[in-house]
């Protein structure tokens, strides 16, 4: 294969990857038996729930994008993700095995790879490495973008490793379209992958190979093919020019603020809300102008004090070689605790480190030239990244693409290490074993404390996910968990809002105060404590609540919060009779779509309310809610045959939503078609557990269908 070693040395044999394979399947197999019912893995959260509602719009028809926040993330995993609900349905369950398939596929990869820079043994060990690496399976596990991004890179870089023994423009070409697929998921891969293809070009001259420069122009041409119809999209919803994505200024932002630790993604919650109520509303509709607002608050405030950026930028560079596995949506850390297989003795950041140090210095001391190759291309992917973490920030899934290439000199130290025991070369095990404890102490997790004192963010996850599931005390549990960390405005909101819906006013009055004491600005806050507020039958404190999240416009941006902000208005119109006409005009200025569920509610305006139902269902025919408006908005001004079609979309689009094939059956029995009303009632009745809603249909049905 044209390496400096034979053909039987440099590739792995059929049975090392079906051992390989195997390992990779059944550890799967093990972790998903064990985390299968997790509310966290089982219902999207955080960048999750993004990809999983992103990817159900493109089924259900809007492929393209409507607007600025479709380009704000990469756009490839939510277009591979809505492929898999297509082949699949929406179903977690099919999409999970679909990334551990992939992540079985890297590990074989990883072992080919491996194994035509290093040798079969070592492309073995890096393989089982691969295949008993417990944060690969946590990633795998979620809706994110490892499992996809890791398979290509690997794919990627086989092409490219290959074009030594058999030079030829395609595998450049190849490379290159793997490498755009990987940046569409995740575009931090453009720099590692610059510094690579800058190295085979200089690599290819020293070996007098003819045609580099062609070569390199071949593989920016296959990133070209991919990001260019990227570009072009973003265009069409933006009319701004986005390679990939517009959050690169605030990932700088978020780990380069004044305050910033460098190891904290973008916040969440009621946090987000309030970073994004700084951006200016002309700005925050121009995503390209948004991300430079970013950057120019980043750099100004780097700028305003050079030493701390400094070392801050020095602690980024620690963490990103520490064992501890920050965290980004869920702490992998926070997931040990319930799923024990992701423990040890399976494998760690803290055991693959200390290997991959070990291999790298002993791949630096040698002069054999395919090693010294290896250890250049896998040391210019770390550097790649480690940069990329530098300038941005740390965490563990934005960490997980280097460790591929951490894989490769760890198995070839495993195989030195290996035949140093065999050959009873004591002294060199002993100066492997104090490398690798020297490797151990730089990465000591300590040195950035302990996880726990993070989990906060997780107990509101999970209690997020409870209330998805409809699990109200569970939800309630860890809302309290998170409490007993610190005294988090998210985890007070969350717990006030489950109790004021379970009319548990006096504990609901509690927690919204302490979330108001900590987050007085936060129009979600406010508008909860108003309604509280107004239950207790203190009309004048619900007013002055509503009246200050009105004026929060003079000095934030309420845009985002627009259905917040009207909604206050319409409680005041309720609350100040004399000034009723007023606020609901500023209502349906601010949010017309809020002002009609409001007054379809009261039954008022219903031709104003009719025609932004349709306004809406026409500009969202994705949305089943606007589906759902515009249909329950015909059958109030008795247009029942006109009805049909959009509750027909709406329970289309949304299956689980059992209400709108009932309010369907009703608008068909309103309209003369008793045949299809009487068949869907039967069909809920025969599908629906007891409850109020079945109560519902057996009633409708015995009404209408009784004799």
């Amino acid at each position: 294969m044209g390496l400096s070693r034979t053909s039987s040395n440099d590739s792995v044999q059929s049975r090392d990857l079906v051992v390989i394979a195997l390992l990779a399947i059944g550890y799967r197999l093990l972790c998903a038996s064990v985390i299968a019912d997790h509310p966290l893995f089982q219902f999207p959260i955080i960048d999750a729930g993004y990809h999983d509602g992103w990817a159900k719009r493109i089924v259900a028809g809007d492929i393209l994008g409507h607007g600025p926040d479709d380009v704000f993330k990469p756009a490839l995993y939510a277009y591979w993700l809505a492929g898999g609900y297509a082949l699949f349905g929406q179903n977690i369950f099919c999409i999970q095995w679909v990334q551990y398939s992939m992540g079985i596929l890297s590990c074989i990869l990883a072992a080919i790879l491996s194994a035509r820079l290093l040798g079969r043994r070592a492309g073995f060990f890096s393989g089982v490495l691969s295949a008993l690496y417990a944060p690969y399976i946590f990633f795998e596990s979620q809706l994110l973008t490892p499992a996809l991004s890791i398979a290509l890179n690997l794919s990627a870089m086989l092409f490219l490793v290959g074009s030594r023994s058999r030079p030829a423009n395609t595998r450049f070409l190849f490379g290159g379209i793997l490498l755009g697929l990987s940046a569409g998921v995740r575009p931090d891969v453009l720099l590692p992958a610059g510094l690579v293809a800058v190295y085979l070009s200089v690599e290819g001259k020293k070996r007098a190979l003819r045609g580099t420069a062609g070569r390199t122009v071949f593989l920016a041409a296959g990133i070209a093919a991919v990001l260019l119809p990227v570009t072009i999209r973003n265009y069409v919803l933006t009319t701004e020019i986005i390679p990939v994505s517009s959050n690169a200024g605030i990932n700088l932002y978020s780990g380069n603020h004044l305050s910033a630790d460098g190891i904290s993604a973008i916040p969440v919650g009621l946090k987000w809300e309030r970073l994004v109520s700084r951006v200016p509303q002309d700005i925050l509709e121009k995503p390209g102008k948004a991300s430079q607002w970013w950057i120019r608050r980043a750099l100004g405030d780097m700028s305003e004090n050079y030493n701390r950026a400094l070392s801050r930028m020095v602690k980024k560079g620690l963490a990103f070689f520490n064992r501890r596995e920050f965290r980004n949506n869920i702490c992998f850390h926070f997931m040990q605790e319930s799923a024990w297989p992701m423990r040890y003795p399976f494998l760690q950041f803290g055991i693959i480190l200390p290997l991959s140090f070990c291999g790298l210095i002993g791949m630096a001391k040698k002069r054999d030239r395919q090693v010294r190759f290896a250890f250049n291309l896998c040391l210019l992917w770390i550097v790649g990244y480690l940069l990329v973490g530098v300038v941005f920030f740390v965490n563990s899934r934005f960490r997980i693409p280097v460790v591929p290439f951490l894989m490769i000199p760890a198995g070839w130290a495993l195989k030195r290490l290996a035949d140093d025991v065999s050959a009873r070369d004591w002294r060199s095990v002993g100066y492997r074993m104090a490398w690798f404890l020297m490797a151990g102490l730089i990465s000591w997790p300590m040195w950035f404390g302990k996880p726990q004192h993070d989990w906060v963010r997780d107990y509101v996850n999970l209690g997020n996910a409870y209330q998805f599931n409809r699990q109200t005390e569970d939800a309630e549990n860890a809302y309290r968990n998170a409490l007993e960390v610190t005294s988090d405005p998210d985890a007070h909101y969350l717990l006030a809002k489950s109790l004021f819906a379970r009319k548990q006013v006096a504990q609901a009055l509690h927690h919204i105060q302490a979330a108001l004491a900590r987050m007085p600005e936060s129009p979600d806050i406010l508008m909860l404590a108003a309604q509280i507020s107004l239950v207790n039958h203190n009309q004048q404190k619900a007013g002055a609540f509503l009246r200050r999240l009105i004026e929060l416009s003079q000095d934030s941006n309420l845009w985002p919060k627009r259905a917040q902000w009207a909604t206050a208005h319409i409680m005041l119109a309720n609350l100040e009779p004399s000034e009723a006409g007023s606020h609901w005009k500023q209502a349906w200025l601010v949010d017309p779509v809020t002002a009609a569920e409001a007054s379809f509610l009261a039954r008022k305006d219903m031709s104003r309310v009719l025609q932004t139902f349709q306004t809406e269902s026409e500009s969202k025919p994705w949305d089943w809610y606007a589906q759902a408006n515009y249909g329950m908005a015909l059958i109030e001004t008795r247009q029942v045959h006109q009805a049909l079609a959009p509750l027909a979309r709406a329970s289309e689009l949304a299956p689980q939503k059992t209400g709108l094939r009932f309010q369907l059956a009703r608008a068909h029995h309103m309209a003369g078609n008793a045949r299809e009303a009487k068949a869907i009632l039967v069909e809920l009745l025969q599908v629906l557990p007891k409850g109020p809603m079945r109560n519902h249909v057996a009633a409708l049905y015995a009404r209408l269908f009784s004799n």
